[in-house]
């Protein structure tokens, strides 16, 4: 361990929320330092870099497999110092036989240039035609991110499920909220607690899995995935672990998703499932644009539905 992993870890908020993704037993950070590990007394340590807790059920597999985007996206921020590197590779040792594979960011230049909240024009870019000009307008005004920020709750903690390049992070962290937010990819982290901390937002990051969500019980105010849900593998694990980490009473868990059918093709699907894991619906909409903008003239335009569950 380095001289900086030696030094006492200084109290941070987020260390009093944090749990082991395998067990969910409490996790002791090793020191103060951006690069080193946070431990759990039963299922070993996980990693940390640039202050981000990499907390997957298998960080050595996570290691393995993303070790160069991992360090590129280290690169990007300035953070791929030596000690970054002898965190990554101690844990990419125990998988030696991991395939490698690039994190999944999909964001859009757009996405990753504005706040659809904000609606503000990507700087030194383009405005689309007129033809698109009311589609764009209406996906910012009346778009799932709007719709989001709406219902989260004024004050409190809340967790952003797939914070992408945080092109919605930024508004959820005004109005006194304190936001973590949240991906599998590294970069999305590092982006996306960096535009909010750019806007002056209390932020922190975590890399994980959506299906088991390293939080403690009952410590957060609400639970927001923007269109991510229908992406899962197991959305109902997904609830479960959301409705565990959620403050009783009150706590709200906030989705949208252009497929609530959740590949079924029956629209119910996603309030059924929702309520089989134990969460009740308090608000649903549909009908919601949500547009992705490749260029001026490459727009995606999608259908979402909303739901808010208590």
């Amino acid at each position: 361990m380095t001289r900086a992993g030696r030094r006492e870890a200084p109290k941070l908020w987020l260390d009093g929320l944090l749990a082991c993704p395998s067990c969910g037993g409490g996790l002791a950070r090793d020191s103060g330092a951006a690069h080193g590990v946070h431990r759990c007394a039963s299922c070993g340590p996980y990693p940390r870099l640039a202050g981000v807790p990499v907390l997957v059920p298998n960080p050595a597999e996570w290691c393995a497999s993303f070790r160069e985007a991992v360090l590129a996206s280290l690169a990007e921020v300035g953070a791929a110092t030596p000690a970054a590197l002898e965190v990554v590779d101690a844990f990419a040792a125990g998988a030696p036989h991991a395939e490698a594979r690039r994190f999944g960011d999909d964001w859009t230049d757009e996405e990753a240039a504005r706040s659809p909240v904000a609606g503000e024009p990507r700087r030194g870019g383009k405005n689309p035609p007129a033809s698109l000009s009311a589609v764009l307008k209406a996906s910012r005004a009346r778009g799932p991110a709007s719709w989001l920020v709406a219902h989260a709750p004024r004050l409190g903690t809340v967790l952003e499920v797939g914070c992408g390049a945080g092109h919605t992070s930024a508004a959820l962290s005004k109005r006194g909220r304190r936001l973590i937010v949240a991906d599998l990819s590294l970069r999305a982290a590092l982006k996306a607690r960096a535009r909010v901390r750019a806007s002056g937002g209390d932020v922190e990051g975590v890399v994980l899995d959506a299906e088991a969500l390293p939080l403690r019980p009952r410590r957060v105010d609400a639970v927001v995935a923007e269109n991510v849900v229908d992406l899962l593998e197991a959305p109902r694990d997904f609830l479960a672990s959301a409705k565990r980490v959620l403050k009783k009473p009150g706590g709200r868990v906030l989705l949208t998703t252009p497929e609530p059918s959740l590949g079924t093709g029956d629209d119910g699907a996603l309030a059924r499932l929702a309520k089989q894991a134990g969460l009740r619906v308090t608000s649903r909409a549909d009908g919601l644009v949500w547009t992705r903008a490749h260029s001026p003239r490459f727009v995606e335009v999608y259908v979402a539905q909303a739901l808010a569950l208590g």
